[in-house]
């Protein structure tokens, strides 16, 4: 039987050689973006399960290395429409998967302060698309709605305002509303057409016929304005500008929730003391809490940390165990007791030897499970995930089952009222 020390990292397992490897995705926003990339990655030869989480970011892949490398399965997520951003906590620049990224995955204060700035870079970037589309809705919605006079903004200027100069803003909005589509939603036609490629859609398919469609009917209505019923040729470009926006925002917020749980994990991370001291050639010597070996004897003092998990072997004092046990007084210790590291020594000291380090501890441990339990699903999760891979294509039916059936049963000029009807459905 397989046993699986921690499924954040890549560990060979017997039998059957499967490693366990964290991608951490950019661009993952949509709850029908994750079964996308479940279903391109368990295409690729040599994987055994997926599991992606769209609130972390996170997707764990339990995969044959023989038979599907990293490169491969980057390859594949970023051939989906996706980024990404690290391997096992490694960062991965210019397509490069470096040779930390295959080491096993362990949770350093540094890895989690890259993740979060690289959260803060991707914030800073849809927050500056959000503004550049923000900027530019406004006015586009203070021309867009002549009929309504508190609103319009020429009203403001001149006492009525002419046909000419009501078309003239309707070109001007739209050209405006043209580089917020090409800038700030760009993001959402690559994921479309990426979508696309791969026989599938979700939510930036959606965005995208949408905002396209929104874009492209008011063009023609403003063109030729012939083609539809009377009182339909009207432009909306503020819907595909606001829309933009709103969706941009929320994307934005969304990606510093996910800052902030990487800072949680960064706290949990900061408990573990940085160096400790240990007794080597009749003599202490202060060394990382790194280069810390199982049986070397760490000496703590009053008032210090204990930097990783033991057994007294000399001395006694009181330890405060309080983020293990949540126990507000300190617990006596003596020779053959345990010791648990990033628990504060009060008043005696002590030598204990060491018997976890690394991501055998009991910190790691903690530090594992909060990100086992953030990358986890609920089972309502996983039903929105069902759920949201049919919601898409569902409105796509149903916008042609409306065309067809305006078509088929409308009034004259039936292709234009079912043209009309169509993309109203798609925006809505």
């Amino acid at each position: 039987m397989t046993e699986i020390a921690g499924r954040g990292d890549p560990i060979v397992a017997q039998p059957g050689h499967v490693e366990y490897t964290r991608l951490d995705l950019e661009g993952l926003h949509c709850s029908s973006c994750a079964p996308t990339v479940e279903r391109v990655l368990r295409r690729v030869p040599g994987v055994r399960t997926v599991a992606v989480s769209v609130g972390t970011g996170e997707t764990r892949v339990a995969h044959d290395p023989d038979i599907a490398s990293i490169e491969q399965l980057c390859a594949t997520v970023e051939a989906a429409g996706y980024g990404v951003a690290s391997v096992n906590g490694s960062p991965r620049t210019d397509g490069d998967v470096g040779p930390a990224a295959r080491e096993p995955a362990k949770s350093t204060s540094r890895d989690t302060d890259q993740e979060t700035e690289a959260h803060r870079r991707e914030y800073r970037r849809l927050m500056r698309k959000f503004w550049f589309a923000a900027l530019v809705s406004i006015p586009v919605l203070l021309v867009a709605y002549p009929e309504i006079s508190w609103l319009y903004l020429p009203n403001l200027f001149v006492d009525s305002s002419s046909e000419r100069l009501i078309w003239t803003l309707f070109a001007l909005s739209g050209v405006a509303a043209l580089p917020v589509l090409v800038y700030s939603g760009r993001q959402f036609f690559v994921g479309a057409w990426a979508a696309f490629r791969h026989q599938s859609a979700d939510m930036n398919t959606l965005i995208a016929l949408g905002t396209s469609a929104a874009w492209l009917y008011s063009t023609a209505a403003l063109l030729l304005p012939g083609l539809f019923p009377e009182g339909t040729a009207e432009p909306f470009y503020d819907v595909a500008t606001v829309v933009t926006a709103l969706v941009v925002l929320g994307q934005a917020l969304e990606v510093r929730a996910k800052g902030q749980t990487s800072q949680a994990i960064r706290k949990l991370i900061g408990l573990q003391a940085r160096t400790a001291r240990i007794v080597r050639d009749g003599g202490e010597v202060e060394v990382p809490v790194e280069d810390v070996q199982e049986g070397d004897i760490v000496v703590v003092r009053p008032g210090e940390k204990v930097p990783v998990d033991g057994i007294i072997v000399e001395g006694r004092s009181a330890l405060d165990e309080s983020m293990i046990t949540g126990e507000s007084l300190p617990v006596d210790k003596a020779v053959g007791d345990e010791v648990v590291g990033a628990t504060m020594n009060t008043t005696g000291s002590f030598k204990f030897k060491v018997t976890r380090v690394g991501k055998d501890t009991a910190l790691a441990q903690i530090v594992r499970m909060v990100q086992d339990a953030m990358g986890s699903k609920a089972p309502i999760a996983r039903l929105v995930d069902v759920v949201s891979g049919y919601f898409v294509p569902a409105v796509m039916i149903i916008a042609i089952l409306t065309f067809l059936a305006w078509f088929n049963f409308g009034p004259a000029p039936a292709i234009a009222f079912a043209v009309v009807t169509a993309v109203t459905v798609l925006i809505i």
